[in-house]
């Protein structure tokens, strides 16, 4: 008898994934050795016209620069996106603050500020308009600080170090009361940026020296520009720390505090002194140095994959679960079940699960005190089960009538015919499709980090904060999904061999 388990050419998956791993990383290794290595010259606004200008989403600069017509504007993410652009000559320069690469970056990645405008940004913490005792507590603080000189030796401990990623954090008391929730979307030294699990940075011992000073206890989070804007307004938050300029339009949703800081906008440019491209071979060594050794940055790695892991195996498990009372509503022989576990299903899949894990997090389930992790578990479940009870009672289904009758007819109770004729038939017909939406579950995990979950890719985002990598922690991390993947893909697979050798 033909075993339709079997696919052809089954057994050589190992030797299709190599190659597609080493291409992978070629092509990671490949994209970082390619440079643009003609210089841009822009020494005033007159030399933009006509230029490539890329601009962080959502920026100050993004505002500003969006409705002239005589240059193209590109929008990236991150810091390592723009500084990729322009190596690769999808940009001629790109916008940001003039503090937002030290020296010691800027050389190391080949880039250099050619023109500083005139203008100047005074930045300030963001908080709600019901948080105005806490900016009142602030600005205290900060007059204070400037008027005993603290300020100005922050300032100078940051601000004029030639590597701030070498300036140590000063050794104070943790500070105990009340918590203060921040949210930061700007790892960039020598503001704000991580080294190992430690927050460095002006804005961090600001921040440091005002809980002491007001008694509270500080608890930071990383969030995108969105995530944190969304956290500050729903709670999540209480105060935002990002570079954030202070704008009229931007005082009509939140609170500033005070300006703590002054930046003037800049290009930067590729550096026509950079040295020349490295080879394949000791590109691959400094990206594995770079971006995993030092500062044990493969740390963010490993918590990332446990994040990652928790939240996939605990959705799967609850989504099955709700998956099986669902088919169980649709088959019910009372109407208001079915119609109720129809318009689930509707809803469910009608709503985009980002959006979905969003609502969950900042509006649904915000007031209840559940963390990030457990509130992404439950929005996968809800989404997975409402695809995977389709699947289910159409397995059912193909199971012919007479199967149920013959079971009966044998003796069985209708239970005992479910179970022991219905179920075995069912589950060998839905497991392969099962196992397409189980892979699809996994890998869609990887947008937890919009609520401030530091899975596999919002740990790709922290290395490539403070490596300005753009692609040797994409690759890295894709490589992990896709092992995952198809190692999940496996154990399905061995799950569906056993349960048609039972059968025989």
């Amino acid at each position: 008898m033909t075993d339709f388990t079997k696919t052809p050419r089954q057994g050589h998956h190992t030797t299709r994934c190599l190659p597609l791993l080493l291409t992978l990383l070629m092509t990671a290794v490949l994209a970082a050795c390619s440079s643009r290595t003609e210089p841009v010259v822009i020494n005033s606004e007159a030399d933009v016209v006509g230029k490539t200008i890329a601009v962080p989403t959502g920026s100050i600069y993004d505002i500003d620069m969006s409705g002239r017509q005589d240059i193209k504007l590109e929008r990236y993410t991150t810091m390592a996106d723009m500084i990729a652009a322009l190596k690769n000559g999808k940009a001629d320069a790109f916008m940001n603050d003039d503090i937002a690469m030290s020296a010691s970056d800027m050389r190391r990645h080949g880039v250099k500020i050619a023109f500083r405008s005139d203008r100047a940004f005074d930045m300030g913490y963001a908080l709600r308009f019901d948080e105005a005792d806490v900016v009142e507590q602030f600005n205290k603080f900060l007059a204070e600080a400037k008027e005993s000189g603290l300020y100005d030796e922050i300032c100078r401990r940051w601000m004029d170090a030639k590597d701030p990623n070498t300036v140590q954090m000063p050794q104070l008391e943790p500070a105990s009361g009340t918590e203060l929730k921040v949210a930061t979307s700007f790892l960039m030294a020598p503001m704000c940026f991580l080294e190992g699990d430690e927050w460095k940075g002006l804005e961090i011992e600001l921040l440091q020296r005002f809980a002491r000073y007001a008694h509270m206890k500080l608890d930071i989070k990383y969030y995108d520009m969105a995530g944190a804007s969304a956290a500050l307004q729903t709670g999540k938050a209480d105060l935002w720390s990002s570079s954030l300029f202070i704008t009229e339009e931007r005082k009509k949703s939140v609170l500033f505090t005070d300006p703590y800081y002054a930046s003037h906008e800049a290009y930067y440019v590729l550096d026509e002194q950079a040295t020349a491209s490295k080879g394949l071979w000791q590109s691959l060594k400094d990206g594995v140095h770079n971006n995993l050794i030092v500062e044990d940055r493969w740390k963010f790695i490993t918590d990332g994959l446990r994040e990652t892991l928790i939240i996939s195996i605990c959705s799967l498990l609850l989504g099955t679960l709700l998956a099986a009372l669902i088919c169980w509503m649709r088959m019910s022989r009372r109407r208001w079940l079915q119609s109720l576990a129809a318009v689930y299903i509707d809803l469910m899949r009608g709503i985009p699960l980002l959006v979905l894990l969003m609502i969950m997090f900042y509006v649904v389930l915000a007031q209840t005190g559940l963390s990030a992790t457990t509130v992404a578990v439950v929005s996968f479940s809800m989404v997975f089960a409402a695809y995977v009870s389709e699947m289910f009672r159409t397995a059912i289904m193909s199971v012919g009538q007479g199967q149920q009758e013959a079971g009966v007819a044998l003796g069985f109770t209708p239970l005992q015919t479910f179970r022991y004729i219905i179920l075995p038939q069912a589950a060998r017909a839905v497991l392969p499709v099962y196992k397409g939406e189980a892979v699809s579950l996994f890998k869609n995990t990887s947008i937890v980090g919009y609520i401030a979950i530091q899975d596999l890719t919002k740990a790709s985002d922290l290395i490539r904060s403070r490596t300005f990598d753009a692609f040797f922690p994409l690759i890295i991390i894709t490589i992990i999904y896709f092992l995952l993947a198809w190692l999940l893909g496996k154990v399905l697979d061995w799950a569906v061999k056993g349960k048609v050798k039972s059968e025989k």
